[in-house]
């Protein structure tokens, strides 16, 4: 299995590469890859709350293990949307989605794998959600499966 802090550092940095995507967002931390720490980072609702506007936060929300034709992980991983003020939750949404990273093949991110050891993301749904304070925010919800071969992306040893 590819590491979930990879995986989720992958996709904050994907997004950091889309030069629209960052000129659509604040100017200092605009992207956070949530990586749980003990005790300090340990809870992700938190984290949605302390979120700026203008800042994107990439979290890990579970991984399971798909039986279609093949056996493999997939990852779930959701990126949080905070907009700058008096801008829109959905523009940022579609600047993500069509967003292409620079440098990069010229196609959109959603099309090419983030890491080595995955396919390229699928996402599943795109939705509304309400934070502890009843404040909105979006949140594009995706899906990684890995390619079978994790140690490519990952140095653990098969026991």
């Amino acid at each position: 299995m590819v590491k979930l802090r990879d995986l989720v550092n992958a996709v904050a940095a994907t997004l950091g590469a889309i030069p629209e995507v960052v000129a659509a967002l604040a100017p200092i931390d605009p992207i956070q890859a949530y990586i749980d720490l003990n005790p300090t980072s340990n809870s992700v609702a938190l984290a949605l709350y302390q979120m700026q506007p203008g800042q994107l936060l990439v979290v890990w929300r579970g991984t399971r293990l798909t039986k279609d034709n093949m056996s493999r992980w997939s990852h779930l991983v959701d990126i949080c949307i905070r907009s700058l003020p008096g801008e829109s939750d959905m523009d940022l949404v579609d600047t993500i989605m069509e967003g292409v990273p620079v440098p990069g093949d010229g196609q959109v991110w959603l099309n090419c794998p983030v890491m080595d050891g995955v396919y390229s993301t699928e996402v599943s749904d795109i939705e509304r959600r309400t934070d502890e304070e009843g404040v909105d925010y979006f949140a594009i919800l995706t899906e990684t499966a890995e390619t079978g071969d994790w140690r490519a992306a990952s140095s653990r040893r098969v026991i």
